[in-house]
């Protein structure tokens, strides 16, 4: 299983765990009742990840489970975001209903072309490529959430490119 992830690869919570310390206290949001479940909604988002990513990076890449494994935690991770991206997303947080959608949309398509590259005849590096692209454009609109919920809007938002 040479190509299935590596732990510094694909490892999610070290790339953007300073915004998910910072978004777990969404701060400014006050005691707005819509802000606080919207708070407690994408704390426990981040928390689902947190574990996905711990037990991605947990796989033992000889296992002879290894693939499922791999691919059950991904499928898990692809139902995480999209619940994510059906939240209501309370006023003040311009894009992120948008964002969440895309990161959403994006992870889907990665988690599918993942099974597709793993579950062939035989492994399909140019699927995985895909996949792995897919799995970053999601990660980086995430990222963007997560600088929204602190208030900063960053510009490249509008202009953003994969």
């Amino acid at each position: 299983m040479k190509n299935l992830f590596t732990r510094k690869q694909y490892s999610f919570i070290q790339k953007i765990l300073p915004f998910i310390l910072a978004a777990v206290m969404l701060s400014g949001c006050g005691k707005n009742p819509e802000i606080e479940n919207y708070k407690a909604n994408m704390n426990q988002f981040f928390e689902n990840i947190k574990t996905y990513d711990s037990a991605i990076n947990g796989i033992d890449p000889n296992s002879e489970t290894a693939v499922s494994d791999l691919l059950t935690l991904l499928d898990s991770m692809d139902n995480s975001f999209a619940q994510m991206a059906s939240l209501e997303v309370p006023e003040g947080f311009p894009g992120v209903s948008e964002l969440a959608v895309d990161a959403s949309m994006y992870m889907s398509e990665a988690v599918s072309y993942f099974h597709q590259a793993y579950e062939g005849e035989s492994f399909d590096a140019s699927l995985e490529d895909i996949a792995r692209q897919n799995y970053k454009f999601a990660n980086v609109r995430l990222q963007y959430i997560v600088s929204i919920l602190h208030g900063n809007i960053p510009e490249e938002i509008f202009t953003y490119e994969d």
